[in-house]
C-alpha cells in the first residue's frame, strides 16, 4: 500500500516538473506585438495547475507521513490481548 502511494507521489512530482518546464518555455518565447493578454492568461493557467498539483503532492505526503506514524505507534504499543 505504501509503495503505491510513493509511486503516485513520484508521478505527481514528475507532472509538476513537466508543468514547470512548459511554463518556462512559454515565458522564454517572444511576446506577440499585440497586448499579451492571451499569453498572460496561459501563463496564469499553467501556474494555477502547478500550484494545484503541488497542493495534491503535499496532501499525499502528509497522508504517507501519517500512515508511517500510525504504524510506528502501533508497533510501540502492544495490544491488550498480549497483556492479558
Amino acid at each position: 500500500m505504501l509503495g503505491a502511494e510513493l509511486k503516485r507521489l513520484r508521478d505527481d512530482n514528475t507532472v509538476i516538473a513537466d508543468l514547470i518546464n512548459e511554463l518556462e518555455e512559454r515565458l522564454e518565447q517572444p511576446l506577440p506585438p499585440e497586448p499579451p493578454f492571451q499569453v498572460m492568461s496561459d501563463v496564469i493557467a499553467l501556474q494555477d495547475r502547478v500550484y494545484e498539483m503541488a497542493r495534491m503532492v503535499g496532501g499525499r505526503k502528509r497522508a504517507i507521513r501519517d500512515r508511517i506514524l500510525q504504524q510506528a505507534l502501533a508497533a510501540d504499543f502492544p495490544s491488550l490481548e498480549d497483556k492479558m
